[in-house]
């Protein structure tokens, strides 16, 4: 009262309960006067309550109290009927002396829509508030002013004076009208000129912040006090106003983080030409920009635990949006840019060292497995042994073909046939190399699917030279990327990784050990304790270990056989989700080398190996995101006054994360695969529809232990239409949820809300990845069921053509 009192000599509260009922007592000691508020509600009994105790205080405060509100938007929430809070004001002015004014308080919409209420009104007394209207600051008086005279036109014989008039300081924006400090005092500032100017009776809401009534309100509601929750003010009624005054701390703080970050990024990457550089420094200053923009849209003055949970949940999305981008950034500069390649020492050697041809086999197609052999047995190589495993095929109608097959080939090739064999792939390999011939120096192996080059071992070996180099990996390939359209687009997903990610991993001797197509050092891949079979990605930690060991690999990205893509989405997503989980697996298990540098990895191999995970890893953290969406979403819907929009930096990050993956393959796809933007759509198509799969598999990678392998399926059936959606129930599921959601934001209140339109296209875009499933999965029936009907044969594909191998040493 004290501080109110140098600034005002009148003031109007809203209830008497709660104590209230002293504020006239109180306020006469500092000289002000008292516009005494009795609260109306939908509960009768409290009204009479209420409305003895309002009665009881005006008549004891006779001198201090001028005006009694009965009923603050009552009318406008339904509280009572027109009649009955006709009742209360008749019975309030028969209780009191005239000179007590009696009325009641609404917006300016429901006095011209109920002007019967105004029956026992002495004044009119309207609330003008430009902000639920939507307008903008420039046009608030405008809207006021005509708000006014249409009120007083319809009550010509009563005063009209403005029950509330103010602009909020924070919260969400409703059309034109942004909540800010600056615009609400520039909103003061020339409503009270306007109303010295008319001759306005009026009280500015309000006084202090309340904190409370967000929880009604939404957090806009407790921002339109001119002090704060604890007395102090939050703007001048003159002087310079600045809509962004911490602009200088905010500008040193990003040009210190975007220098530091990017000498950090551009001294840690290879040499690039200029417009790399460019690239690069320009995506550290927009990432850090964003970084300090979304931490100011996030900053509010009074925090409610909703507030603070999404907070809580936003921040590593935040921070994982920032690095995902930053990496693959980091990736398309290298990719386009770079000066200088790694070169692998490679040397023709004198003479042809014995190399031993592993080829695991479970209950596969035997015509495929016999072509894979044939293909084996025309190697221009002449030193090599084929081990054929065939570990726990139940049906002999399946193995035994590829037995006797085998024996027609000759003595190169040797069948081994187990039932019960623990350890899946990796268990097949390890028996396998202990059939190994003990002469042989390298040990390659291929999928059961694969048909080799003739040149791929003379292709492949001179890079042997360095005797460090225990790995020699060549990229998957496929001879039936062009049968149907869902092949065509899981062949250019497959492509981007071996044409781009691999290419540059090998720039830091950080390739991905693949199962098939790969070649090692026999003494070495004894050395690190053969393939590990509690992994179901035996490969890729084999890989890892023999950098860890300190060994050196080499990649050769031209096709030096194919094998055979998935026949159905289904088939495509299992394959995915175990390179995924296994990943998860070797993640946990090798964490020491990974993030403590505990073996002979290099920070280069650290960081590939790391950036080249976090895209699943945002995969997994997005679909938590995507649930917690809808669930959000679900309560903004049924509680619209408890549950606000989240803050505008969640739908920021997770939009941002989806447009710096999708635009980094829209830009290195017609430039490094060359299929041109089709391809590129193609392949992004493909690999959001395993978007879900992923997700599952980083959550179920990193909680549990141990999954069984995943046989890919080779040479499957055509699914109908109807399986092929049954198999993708979940996306289809979540894919119509999402669409609930969106109706249900579209068809509320507050599409006008740049944060609501944000939200929503979030919530579009986090849809994306279970429409792009569902439409996978009917192209991979629909192209699966015409090419079964087709009689025409399949044209072959194109030969791989001869290569140019290094000199003889």
């Amino acid at each position: 009262m004290a501080q109110l009192s140098q600034l005002t000599n009148h003031i109007r509260t809203y209830t008497v309960a709660g104590g209230m009922e002293k504020v006239p007592e109180i306020a006469r000691r500092y000289g002000l006067k008292v516009s005494l508020g009795c609260w109306i509600a939908a509960d009768l009994e409290q009204n009479e309550t209420e409305l003895a105790l309002c009665i009881k205080t005006a008549q004891a405060n006779r001198r201090v109290i001028d005006r009694v509100f009965v009923g603050n938007e009552a009318i406008l929430f339904g509280f009572v009927t027109p009649d009955q809070l006709n009742g209360y004001m008749k019975r309030v002015r028969d209780a009191l002396p005239r000179r007590i004014q009696v009325t009641t308080a609404e917006p300016w919409s429901t006095w011209l829509l109920t002007p019967e209420i105004g029956q026992y009104a002495d004044v009119i007394s309207v609330h003008l508030l430009p902000y639920w209207e939507g307008m903008s600051t420039r046009d608030s008086l405008r809207f006021l002013e005509h708000a006014y005279n249409d009120v007083a036109a319809e009550f010509p014989d009563k005063p009209v004076i403005i029950g509330e008039a103010g602009w909020p300081s924070e919260g969400r924006t409703k059309r034109f009208a942004v909540p800010s400090i600056a615009n609400e005092a520039y909103f003061m500032r020339a409503f009270v000129q306007l109303a010295m100017e008319k001759g306005y009776d009026y009280y500015l809401l309000e006084a202090y912040d309340q904190p409370w009534k967000g929880g009604n309100e939404g957090s806009v509601g407790a921002s339109w006090g001119m002090f704060d929750a604890l007395g102090n003010p939050k703007f001048g009624f003159s002087g310079l106003l600045r809509t962004f005054p911490e602009w200088r701390t905010y500008a040193l703080f990003a040009s210190v983080l975007t220098l530091a970050l990017g000498l950090m990024i551009l001294g840690w990457m290879p040499r690039m030409r200029q417009q790399g550089y460019l690239v690069m420094g320009g995506l550290v200053a927009v990432v850090t920009t964003g970084l300090l923009v979304l931490i100011d849209a996030s900053q509010l003055e009074y925090f409610e635990a909703q507030d603070l949970a999404m907070i809580i949940a936003m921040t590593p999305l935040v921070l994982l949006a920032s690095t995902v981008i930053l990496t693959e950034g980091i990736e398309l500069a290298a990719s386009l840019w770079r000066v200088e390649r790694r070169q692998v020492r490679a040397t023709i050697p004198e003479s042809a060292a014995r190399v031993s041809i592993h080829v695991p086999c479970y209950n596969e197609p035997p015509a495929m497995v016999i072509e894979t052999l044939n293909a084996l047995a025309r190697l221009d190589w002449d030193n090599f042994e084929v081990i054929v495993l065939d570990n726990n095929t139940p049906e002999p109608e399946t193995w035994e073909p590829v037995r006797a097959h085998c024996a027609t080939l000759g003595e190169r090739f040797r069948f081994y046939h187990y039932d019960n064999m623990a350890g899946f792939k990796a268990g097949a390999l390890n028996e396998a190399l202990r059939l190994t011939d003990p002469n042989a120096v390298y040990v390659a192996v291929i999928d059961s699917d694969y048909q080799v080059e003739p040149f791929w071992l003379r292709r492949a070996l001179p890079f042997f030279a360095g005797p460090n180099v225990a790995l020699v990996q060549g990229p998957q390939d496929y001879r039936d990327g062009h049968q149907t359209l869902f092949k065509a687009m899981a062949y250019e997903e497959y492509r981007g990784f071996f044409q781009i990610g691999m290419v540059e991993r090998n720039e830091h001797n950080a390739i991905i050990q693949h199962g098939t197509m790969t070649i090692v050092r026999k003494h070495a891949l004894e050395e690190v304790g053969g393939w590990a079979m509690w992994c179901i990605t035996e490969d890729t930690e084999l890989g890892l270990k023999l950098f860890e060991a300190g060994y050196a690999a080499a990649y050769i990205p031209d096709s030096m056989g194919r094998g055979l893509i998935p026949d159905t989405l289904d088939a495509f997503i299992a394959q995915r989700y175990r390179w995924v989980y296994g990943a998860m697996q070797i993640m946990k298990r090798h964490a020491g080398a990974i993030f403590l540098g505990r073996t002979k990895l290099t920070a280069g191999q650290r960081y590939q190996f790391l950036v080249g995970w976090l895209p699943w890893i945002s995969d997994g953290l997005g679909m938590i995101v995507t649930y917690m969406a809808l669930i959000w979403t679900a309560l903004m819907w049924a509680a619209p006054q408890t549950f606000d929009v989240p803050l505008p930096a969640l739908s920021a990050s997770a939009l941002a994360l989806f447009a710096a993956k999708t635009l980094k393959t829209l830009l290195l796809y017609p430039q490094k695969v060359r299929s041109g933007m089709k391809g590129a759509i193609m392949a992004s198509v493909a690999g959001l529809s395993s978007t879900h799969a992923v997700g599952k598999a980083v959550i179920a990678g990193l909680l549990t232990r141990g999954a069984p392998f995943l046989r890919t399926p080779k040479c499957e059936d055509p699914a109908l239409l109807s399986q092929a959606l049954r198999k993708v129930w979940q996306e289809t599921t979540l894919f119509g949820v999402c669409m609930l959601a969106l109706l249900g934001l579209a068809t509320g209140p507050s599409t006008d809300d740049p944060a609501v339109q944000l939200w929503m296209l979030m919530v579009f875009v986090q849809s994306v990845p279970y429409l792009a499933t569902v439409v996978t999965a009917c192209l991979s029936a629909v192209s699966q069921r015409v090419r079964a009907t087709k009689a025409a044969p399949i044209a072959p594909p194109t030969p791989a053509p001869e290569p140019v191998l290094p000199k003889a040493a």
